[in-house]
């Protein structure tokens, strides 16, 4: 499972859906776009619909990824616990990887029902420049000795790189449109939709 705002999708995105596929025990990867994103409220943030669009385009040339519009359909906020519930509850016995990037590696025990969380799924983290996953990060945070071991234990290889979708939004508000970290089709929708105006 990959969650996100998806605010827009940029190719990153889709580089780690493909590194994801290639080294972990998985058949296919769902693209959960977020809904009601508890942490991103009255932020600069596209409507869920369109989010969900962009993600059918940008990651329509991966097999295995499923693009899942499950938080987008579920009332009021949406919270990654509940959706590792769904899926653990339809697929019994089937491991559950999820991944984050590094820097919401701290953020983790700020998240409804973190414990929770651990135990449905293997927690696996990608790094995000400037954001180190070691364990001097998880120091004083509200995790078990376990915890932060499976934790620490489970990275993605995958090289970091500075895009950020709150430059992507800047950049093309400035008027730039020719974004080589956005898929054609994802220019394309912006420009058609009239978003991040």
């Amino acid at each position: 499972m990959l969650g996100g705002s998806f605010n827009p999708p940029h190719r990153t995105h889709a580089r780690l859906a493909r590194a994801a596929l290639e080294q972990l025990p998985i058949a296919e990867l769902r693209v959960i776009p977020a809904g009601d994103h508890p942490h991103k409220r009255d932020r600069d943030m596209a409507p869920a619909t369109h989010r969900l669009a962009m993600c059918r385009l940008a990651f329509a040339a991966l097999p295995g990824v499923i693009v899942d519009d499950r938080e987008l359909r579920r009332a009021g906020p949406s919270f990654t616990v509940d959706t590792l519930d769904e899926l653990q509850r339809e697929h019994p016995g089937r491991p559950l990887f999820f991944l984050i990037g590094s820097d919401n590696l701290p953020l983790l025990p700020t998240w409804r029902d973190h414990h929770r969380l651990l135990r449905l799924c293997t927690v696996v983290t990608y790094p995000r420049l400037g954001h180190p996953a070691a364990a001097c990060v998880l120091d004083g945070l509200d995790l078990d000795a376990g915890e932060r071991q499976a934790l620490l234990a489970h990275r993605l290889q995958f090289a970091a790189d500075g895009t950020a979708a709150s430059d992507l939004r800047a950049r093309w508000r400035s008027g730039e449109r020719e974004l080589p970290e956005l898929e054609p089709a994802v220019r394309d929708y912006l420009g058609a939709h009239g978003l991040y105006r």
